[in-house]
C-alpha cells in the first residue's frame, strides 16, 4: 500500500463516516434527510427508498475502505457516488433549486457551488486512491502512514465541515451606528 492510497482511504472513509453517523444518530436527521431528497427532484414515493440507498450505499464505503482487498471497490464506489451526489447538486443549480444540505446531517445551508467543488474534490481523491494503490512499490513505512493520516484527518474535518468554515469567514453585514441620543 502506498501512503497516497492509505490517505485516500482514511480520508474518505472518515467523510462518509461522518455523512452516515450524521444522518442516523437522531430520527430526526434522517428524516431531515429524506425531506431534503424530495427537494433534489426525486419523487415523494421514492424520498425514503432513495434515502434508505443512499445512507446503504455511503455505509457500503467505509467498510469496503477499511478492509485492504475491498479498497479498490471502496474507492471505486466512493467515486461513483459521488458523480451522482454532484450531479443531483448540479441538477438542483440548474433548475434554480437550492435546497438543505443535508450531506452530514442537519446542516440547513444550501447547496451551492462550494458543494459541487467538494465533492469533485472528493471524487479525485478517490481516483488518486486507485492510482496510488495501483503503483507497485516498497511496503508502506510508519513514517509515511503516520504522513498520510496527518494528511488525511484534517482534510476529512474541512470537508465534513465546509459549510460552518463557509460561515464563518463570510462577510457580515456592516451595522450602522448611531451617536448616543439621535434617533
Amino acid at each position: 500500500m502506498r501512503a497516497t492510497e492509505l490517505a485516500a482511504r482514511l480520508l474518505l472513509a472518515l467523510v462518509f463516516l461522518a455523512a452516515v453517523v450524521g444522518k442516523l444518530r437522531t430520527r430526526a436527521a434522517f428524516a431531515g434527510f429524506v425531506v431534503s431528497v424530495g427537494q433534489f427532484g426525486v419523487p415523494a414515493r421514492w424520498t425514503r427508498p432513495v434515502a434508505r440507498l443512499a445512507v446503504a450505499a455511503e455505509a457500503a464505503v467505509v467498510v469496503l475502505l477499511a478492509v485492504g482487498r475491498t479498497a479498490p471497490a471502496g474507492l471505486l464506489l466512493a467515486a461513483g457516488l459521488l458523480a451522482v451526489l454532484t450531479a443531483a447538486v448540479v441538477g438542483a443549480l440548474r433548475r434554480g433549486a437550492r435546497p438543505a444540505c443535508r450531506c452530514f446531517g442537519s446542516a440547513d445551508a444550501p447547496v451551492g457551488p462550494r458543494h459541487v467543488a467538494r465533492n469533485v474534490a472528493l471524487a479525485a481523491v478517490a481516483v488518486l486512491g486507485l492510482l496510488g494503490g495501483a503503483v507497485a512499490g516498497p511496503s508502506l513505512s510508519p513514517a509515511a502512514a503516520l504522513l498520510a493520516a496527518g494528511v488525511a484527518v484534517p482534510l476529512a474535518a474541512v470537508a465534513v465541515r465546509l459549510d460552518d468554515l463557509v460561515a464563518l469567514f463570510a462577510p457580515t453585514p456592516s451595522r450602522t451606528t448611531r451617536p448616543a441620543g439621535r434617533p
